[in-house]
């Protein structure tokens, strides 16, 4: 199944103003979909990364002037990186609409106009330089890494647009193009010379070079929308005679070798909607040394001869050229067409196949045998469905309905002779979806019953058809495939509520850390009495984080509680004496601020008059009686789960740190396969759906978006090192895909025996 993308209202109201015909404002919205879930987690881990390295500047700046300006660069980031994605996809959502209206090439990097004699001369701010270097060379590089896919892209976009093939500069995918966009927001912004800086090389880090995946992803998209399917780009290189003969002799001496293997992708659409596995490619990795001149992946005779070449090895017993006994295919059929029309199913393989032979021997003779071919093909749907399985959870609905599709996928592998080689088949599909709804991963919570019945329906469905056609397996994936778009589309809703929850919850955390490192920096400075710290540090860091999630640290509000808290310090660090008095005006600022974090108003109160007086006493109020209101209140945003990284503490291994650097740079939306703690070993999948390279947490989801928990980037670190955790990538993320993986694995070690001698 295909992924699908939703699009938003704005993107619908975007499309339809640019007055597209039909087709083509369907390929667009399908563009701007992937866009946005495909590089949505990449930008905001742009501008998270970014305010990562500007404090780990500022903790480790050589003075005090140093680490304030970092601070202050830090502050212009708070309402650029509320938006930045969203102005980012928005304006990438624009340019594709706008794909059909002529367009000037984009330029990451404008140059200076041109000099007029000795009047243009001027001067030019060394930043500027900077920066126009760095754009250019950011460009220079992701342009050569791509160029390929760019090339690709730009002729299908050109079918897209009506228009000739677009050049890499006029593309709005393009590295030139997205420079453009960030230096554009960067500029609006008012973003110093020194913040678009970093800003560009964590927007290199974090998205240009996740671009190439993003590419290939667009170009995929439109070859299964019939945009020019096949397009291969292989550009003409003049070589001299001793060049070629050099590339002759590696071809041809690299026979039996294989390219290097690409990096897996990590799975991040719904419902298993992972691209189907090659299965004509696993056939050829899995017998690249048999004795099978001519197979290749291409060539479905020579595939299955292979096939049947290796079970007759794993049987160890030749058959005979030609048996008298065998029947011929069609009577067989007709055993099994009878075979799906009754109510009962067999419950393995194995019965179907005695079954079959028992009918053939009731009506044909004691003799009568199943065919070779019949009998081979039934043997690999039987170690196909032992495969998948030894995956099943124990859930008897999934189980019954595999056992009913025994039959019919019994009878489409005898009469279509590609079954087992085909890159795609109907009758795997419907496998696949019936295997995924009871997969040994899937928790109580996690399987979706409106599924399993339209699976149930869809089954049903088949069994009064005539199961030999592919048509009638693809009617049946059309149906659930219908129901999984659905659903897809729920997960996503109900996901996004678990996600912007979570980051309200590192803002507030962010906040937080703020506030308290002020009230350090302060408490450290003008030492004042422990229990005045202990105020600080519990009511009013409560006062300080509300305003610094409210208005932010380069607002106004934000400066005047920085003040209060110095004065508090300041004050507060004075001796107690007869003469005393306690400071009026800052006791009735420190008693609202406290207010409007909920205090009560006594307790209130009773904090201002001892942080606003001369060493901290209050002859009104114990500091027993204080310490104890203040211990049974719930401060703010100690929920949102900082418990979770007290393990964080601990080194990590070197196999934990490279764990946690795979992490740092997987898009959100990966699926794992994650202990789940009962101890028998059992996995669970769970999606990773946002995490924070700031304070370091991680949110997981089940399959129908429903949120599992929350760790720590650290914890799931050390779980990957330790086995406990395991990326699911798309080229495994099928169930179908690797049950016949581990069927030509099984097959493959049987065949290797050699047969035993007659007298042996």
């Amino acid at each position: 199944m295909s992924a699908v993308f939703s699009l938003s209202s704005a993107d619908t109201a975007r499309l339809a103003a640019a007055e597209l015909p039909p087709r083509v404002r369907e390929l667009l919205g399908a563009l701007i979909g992937l866009c946005r879930h495909a590089l949505t987690a990449p930008l905001i881990l742009t501008v998270e990364a970014l305010e990562q390295t500007l404090l780990h500047d500022a903790d480790h700046a050589r003075n005090p002037q140093q680490q304030a300006d970092l601070l202050a660069q830090r502050g212009q980031l708070h309402a650029f990186a509320g938006h930045f994605s969203d102005r980012m996809l928005d304006a990438l959502a624009d340019a594709l609409a706008r794909l059909r209206e002529p367009i000037a090439p984009v330029v990451a990097a404008a140059p200076p106009p041109p000099l007029i004699g000795m009047l243009g001369l001027s001067l030019v701010a060394e930043h500027e330089v900077d920066r126009d270097l760095l754009l250019t060379e950011m460009v220079r590089r992701e342009t050569l890494r791509s160029a390929n896919a760019l090339n690709l892209l730009g002729q299908r976009l050109g079918v897209v647009a009506g228009a000739p093939a677009f050049e890499a500069d006029t593309l709005p995918l393009a590295p030139q193009a997205l420079c453009a966009m960030v230096r554009k927001l960067a500029e609006q912004d008012a973003l110093s010379a020194e913040v678009q800086m970093a800003l560009y090389r964590s927007f290199e880090r974090q998205v240009l070079e996740r671009l190439g995946d993003v590419l290939d992803r667009a170009n995929a998209l439109l070859a299964q929308h019939g945009i020019l399917p096949g397009l291969v780009y292989t550009p003409y290189l003049a070589r001299s005679s001793s060049t070629r003969r050099i590339i002759t002799q590696s071809v041809g001496s690299g026979r039996s070798g294989r390219p290097s293997p690409r990096v897996p992708t990590p799975m991040t659409g719904w419902g298993g909607s992972a691209p189907p596995g090659s299965w004509s490619t696993l056939m050829q990795d899995a017998f690249a040394d048999a004795a099978a001149p001519g197979a290749s992946a291409g060539m479905t005779v020579a595939a299955s001869s292979v096939l049947h070449e290796m079970l007759q090895q794993a049987r160890q017993t030749p058959q005979p050229a030609a048996d008298p006994a065998a029947l011929p295919s069609a009577a067989v059929d007709a055993v099994l067409a009878r075979l799906q029309g009754q109510a009962s199913a067999a419950s393995a393989m194995t019965d179907l196949q005695a079954a079959v032979v028992a009918q053939l021997r009731s009506e044909h003779g004691a003799q009568a045998t199943l065919g070779s071919h019949d009998r081979d093909n039934l043997d690999l749907l039987r170690l196909l469905l032992q495969q998948v399985q030894q995956q099943q959870r124990p859930d008897p609905v999934p189980a019954a309905l595999l056992a009913r599709l025994q039959v019919p996928l019994a009878r489409a592998a005898m009469a279509d002779p590609g079954f087992f080689v085909r890159d795609e088949h109907p009758a795997r599909e419907l496998l696949n979806h019936v295997a995924e709804a009871g997969a040994s991963w899937l928790g109580d919570d996690d399987v979706d019953p409106q599924l399993l019945q339209r699976l149930a329906q869809s089954v049903q469905g088949l069994l009064g058809q005539d199961a030999r056609t592919p048509e009638a397996f693809a009617a049946a994936n059309d149906e659930i495939q219908q129901h999984q778009r659905a659903a897809a589309h729920r997960a996503e809703l109900a996901e996004r509520r678990h996600v912007e929850a979570a980051r309200g919850k590192e803002r507030l955390e962010l906040a937080r850390r703020q506030a308290t490192a002020q009230i350090d920096q302060c408490c450290d400075t003008q030492e004042p009495p422990r229990f005045v710290q202990t105020l600080l540090r519990q009511a009013w860091a409560d006062a300080l984080t509300l305003t610094r999630l409210r208005h932010g640290d380069d607002s106004p509000q934000w400066q005047e509680r920085l003040q209060q808290t110095k004065r508090i310090a300041a004050i507060t660090a004075e001796a107690a004496s007869e003469s005393s008095a306690t400071d009026a005006a800052l006791a009735a600022e420190v008693e609202s601020a406290l207010l409007q974090v909920g205090y009560h108003a006594e307790e209130a109160a009773a904090v201002a008059r001892r942080l606003s007086t001369p060493g901290g006493e209050d002859e009104s109020t114990s500091r027993t009686e204080l310490s104890a209101r203040l211990k049974a209140r719930a401060r703010l945003g100690e929920h949102t789960g900082a418990q979770a990284l007290a393990s964080d503490a601990a080194p990590r291994s070197e196999a934990e740190e490279a764990s946690y650097q795979q992490l740092c740079a997987l898009p959100f939306g990966s699926w794992f396969d994650i202990d789940d703690g009962d101890g028998e070993g059992a996995l669970r999948r769970q999606r990773l759906s946002w995490y924070s390279l700031l304070t370091g947490h991680v949110l997981l989801v089940n399959a129908r978006g429903q949120k599992i928990g929350e760790t720590s980037l650290d914890a799931l670190a050390r779980q990957m090192a330790a086995g406990r955790a395991q990326l699911v990538t798309e080229d495994k993320g099928r169930l179908v895909d690797r049950a016949w993986q581990a069927s030509l694995s099984a097959l493959r070690t049987l065949a290797g025996r050699r047969p035993q001698e007659p007298n042996a």
